[in-house]
């Protein structure tokens, strides 16, 4: 079993996710976006009037990913669509424990479940997760989005 990947809000207004890759992701907020560096750096935005944030590669054209929210401040459910095609779903369940779940949309049951813990959000493979081979795309879009639900931003 692959290890939690922790979220976590930095001061600045941005996000990091341990455990996604050999080293962190450092999300920094750059006005009404993020700006994700490494070996292929990332930006990702809100946009209203696609109602979601868009994930591109910087310096490439088109989308690495996307979000599409029912509405910006509900915990509706959310699409997040990768480029290669795949949907998935992200879902807030539970009213007095919170916990956010990242499945198909064409599909029951979930891949990722990510929980509260001290200030962070812990997410944890299934096992049906664990044969899920996405790469670091996925999991910045459902940092945003469940920074977002949480009210981070």
């Amino acid at each position: 079993m692959r290890p939690a990947v922790r979220l976590t809000r930095q001061d600045r207004g941005g996000f990091r996710l341990d455990g996604v890759e050999r080293a962190p992701i450092e999300a920094s907020r750059d006005g009404d976006a993020f700006t994700i560096g490494g070996a292929a750096p990332f930006r990702v935005a809100w946009s209203d009037a696609e109602r979601g944030w868009i994930l591109s590669v910087i310096g490439e054209s088109g989308e690495a990913g996307r979000t599409t929210a029912s509405e910006r401040d509900a915990l509706a459910p959310t699409s997040l669509l990768l480029a290669d095609g795949r949907l998935f779903r992200l879902a807030a369940v539970g009213a007095s424990a919170p916990v956010v779940e990242l499945g198909r949309w064409d599909g029951p049951g979930a891949y990722v479940v990510a929980r509260p813990v001290n200030g962070t959000w812990e997410l944890t493979r299934t096992p049906a997760g664990e044969a899920l081979e996405v790469g670091p795309e996925l999991w910045i879009l459902a940092a945003a989005e469940i920074g977002r639900m949480d009210g981070w931003w």
